[in-house]
């Protein structure tokens, strides 16, 4: 009975070290490599400008909230809770397809002359928001911009927030997005509600 051959290891080596540089020349699948490091780079940057895309209309939205619920207001002569109720739904409703809506403020504001003095100050007539409005991250009950306190007026401050959350929430933290609106009256100057605080 014969036994195998046993090959010499010189030719193993040498037929070994043919192989491997074969190996290396070899460009076949050298794209489908290339892919396969680059697709998790390009499904990321993918993803970031979408999110940039959503956050920044989402921006764009919560200003638009603010004016229109501002206008909205301003063009009653009195309201009702229910009515600012009303409104608060048409505002969200801007922010559609989003399945959060917007937290929104709306407070009557006075900037009456101080008797006797060139200083203005401000007082707060009544104010109504949605349920889930931070009053931290709002403005103070009579803070009116300095621009705004020159002259005795009424003002309507419609203040909103939204937090974006990104689709890449793992990576991306959330952001806290708000505007603050100020309008007047536009049919009388004082717009009472009733049964607001």
């Amino acid at each position: 009975m014969m036994g195998k051959k046993r090959e010499n290891p010189a030719r193993l080596m040498q037929k070994l070290s043919s192989r491997l540089r074969h190996f290396f020349k070899d460009e076949r699948a050298v794209s489908a490599v290339e892919f396969a490091l680059l697709l998790p780079v390009m499904i990321l940057i993918y993803a970031g400008v979408a999110d940039v895309s959503r956050g920044v209309d989402a921006n764009r939205k919560i200003n638009r909230v603010a004016s229109v619920v501002g206008d909205l207001v301003s063009r009653q002569i009195s309201v009702f809770p229910a009515q600012l109720d009303d409104i608060f739904m048409i505002g969200a409703s801007i922010m559609l397809p989003s399945a959060q809506s917007p937290e929104i403020k709306i407070s009557f504001l006075r900037v009456e002359r101080i008797q006797n003095s060139a200083n203005f100050r401000v007082t707060l007539e009544w104010s109504r928001k949605t349920r889930g409005f931070d009053d931290k991250r709002g403005m103070g009950p009579t803070e009116v911009p300095e621009n705004l306190r020159r002259e005795a007026m009424n003002y309507i401050r419609v203040e909103t927030q939204y937090t974006y959350r990104p689709l890449l929430s793992v990576v991306l933290p959330s952001i806290d997005m708000g505007e603050v609106y100020f309008v007047s009256p536009r049919y009388s100057d004082i717009i009472p509600c009733s049964a607001c605080r």
